[in-house]
């Protein structure tokens, strides 16, 4: 998800030009480093919240 979200907003900001691969890339380690952390801790959190939404007994 972040590979495509990082190339399709960086393709909408810069166009394809010569400097396109670099800046997806940086793009992409910025977002990869920010949003694994991201979904690893708040995993578990949306899942016990959606849960007691829907009323389910989580296991």
């Amino acid at each position: 998800m972040i590979f495509i979200m990082t190339f399709v907003i960086t393709m909408v900001n810069m166009g394809w030009g010569e400097h396109f691969v670099w800046a997806w890339m940086k793009a992409f380690g910025i977002a990869y480093a920010v949003g694994v952390p991201v979904i690893f801790f708040l995993a578990p959190i949306a899942r016990k919240l959606t849960g007691k939404v829907l009323g389910l007994n989580p296991a």
